[in-house]
Order: C-alpha cells, then sequence, then structure tokens
C-alpha cells in the first residue's frame, strides 16, 4: 500500500501527525463520496488506535496516540463519539476549518 504525507503539515507538525492526518482525510473524502458517516453538518471518519496500527503498521500505538493528540491540540482535528452503542468507545476524528484548510493549502504547495 502507498502512503503519502504533506511536506508543509510534516514541517509544522512531524511526519507521524502529517500521515494521520492524510490518511484522515483520504477516508472522510471516502465517506463524503459515499453520502455516510455525517453528523453535525460535517463528515467523520471513525477509527480506533488499534485499526489505525493495523493500516499503518510502522507507527506504533504510542506513536498513533501522540500524533492524533498533538492535532487536536493544534486545533487541527476534533474528536467526536457518534457510535449507537453506549459500550462502543471508537472516536470518529473530523477536520476543523482550520485543519481543512491547512491541509488544502499545504497540499497546493507539495505540487508547485
Amino acid at each position: 500500500m502507498l502512503h503519502k504525507f504533506n511536506t508543509g503539515i510534516a514541517k509544522r507538525y512531524g511526519i507521524h501527525a502529517a500521515l494521520m492526518a492524510d490518511y484522515i482525510r483520504s477516508e472522510i473524502i471516502e465517506n463524503e463520496f459515499h453520502g455516510r458517516a455525517c453528523h453535525n453538518g460535517q463528515t467523520w471518519m471513525r477509527s480506533s488506535q488499534m485499526m489505525f496500527t493495523a493500516v499503518m503498521p510502522y507507527l506504533s500505538k504510542h506513536a498513533v496516540h501522540r500524533s492524533i493528540k498533538k492535532l487536536i491540540q493544534d486545533g487541527i482535528l476534533v474528536r467526536g463519539e457518534f457510535n449507537v452503542s453506549r459500550f462502543d468507545r471508537t472516536a470518529w476524528y473530523g477536520f476543523t476549518q482550520f485543519g481543512h484548510s491547512l491541509m488544502i493549502e499545504n497540499e497546493n504547495e507539495d505540487y508547485q
């Protein structure tokens, strides 16, 4: 599987955070295309830390946790819980307006 990352995000937040942001963005785009995972007027992606490490086996669970925490603290991602079962603690992730604009802005820089 080919994984890529946004170099502008990597410069600001690190390679692991850039990998996570790009993967989350691609999942959200896929969900938008299929019209699923829409809550509160925003499209989200749902994943546990274990699921992230299954997709990106080169990242440890700790690296995934740290990267997501950093992206949330820096106002790029938001975390939601839209699970049907109250016992399901799987997190949902979406981009803030700032995070979305940052991804697009840096994506355009990568291809100039």
